[in-house]
Parts: C-alpha cells; structure tokens; sequence
C-alpha cells in the first residue's frame, strides 16, 4: 500500500475512533474476587440506606470497609495501567524493568511532594494556586530536569516562592 493511502486509511480511522468523554471509568464487576464482591456489596447497601453523603458515625463505623473498597479499585487500576503500559511497550524484561522503577520512583516522589504541600498554611496554598492560574500552569506540565529540587526550579521561574512554607 502506498504511504499517502495508508496515511488517509490511519486518519479516517482515527476520526472514527475518537474518544468519548466521559467522567466515569468502568470496571468489570465479574473481574473482581468473591471476598471483593462481598466487600462492595456492602458499601452499595450503606450507600442505598443513606445515599451518596452517610452520617459521620455511619462512615466512622465502616471506615474499614470504605478504605479497603478504595485500596482494591486503586490496586485494580494499577494492575491494569502496567499490563496495557508493559503491552504497549514491548519490551524485553530489562526495559519492563526501568518501567517499573521509573514508575515506583514516580510514585514515592509524588508521595513525598504531597506530604510538604499537605504541611502549608491555607494562606501559601491560596497564593500558589493563584499564582498557577494566573500563569496559565494549572493545565500545563513539563519535564523536571533530572537532579533538580524545587528551589533549582525557582531560579528557572518554573516554580513560585511557596515550598516548604
């Protein structure tokens, strides 16, 4: 097949494949294990006796159950992220490798940044935010050079005045 059909084959079934948006990530009920199931019937029978928002005490009772419910769709979706990413990159068991630990270092990273923003004062979280949006960096990102900290970023003008406040 010549390049410029097979180019026009691609971009009409790239058009016929655009995602539909949607706010809601479906999981196969049937993929989940019987102790699973159980455990999200009962979360479906406190939600259908009090609704989408419990009482404090309801929620307080059955933290446990809410925690775990949300630890097993996390794991789920995790479990799920590395078989399409190690499918999709094909690679030997070296580069799966260097995935997994770009993709553990990504998360510990994260993790740690999260526990510093969690410590500022509501008035550091304000001024950041505000300085995001007026930037137009709330829907941006880039490449954080290797080696770097927060306060290298500072002097590139990537990062306001606001860590570890």
């Amino acid at each position: 097949m010549k390049p410029w059909k097979l180019n026009r084959r691609v971009g009409n079934l790239s058009e016929k494949l655009k995602p539909v948006s949607s706010d809601v990530i479906r999981i196969d009920f049937d993929s989940f294990s019987e102790p699973e199931k159980q455990l999200f019937s009962k979360i479906w029978e406190i939600q259908q006796e009090y609704g989408s928002s419990p009482p404090a005490d309801v929620i307080e009772a059955n933290a446990e159950f809410i925690f775990k419910a949300w630890e097993v769709i996390g794991w789920r979706v995790l479990e799920l992220f590395m078989f399409v990413m190690g499918e999709l990159l094909g690679g030997d068991e070296i580069e799966e490798w260097y995935f997994k630990l770009h993709f553990y270092n990504f998360f510990e990273d994260l993790k740690e940044c999260l526990e510093r923003v969690r410590n500022w004062s509501e008035k550091d979280r304000e001024e950041f935010l505000k300085d995001m949006k007026e930037s137009g960096m709330l829907n941006k990102v880039f490449r954080i050079p290797r080696g770097s900290s927060v306060k290298d970023l500072r002097k590139r003008g990537s990062v306001r005045e606001h860590e570890g406040k």
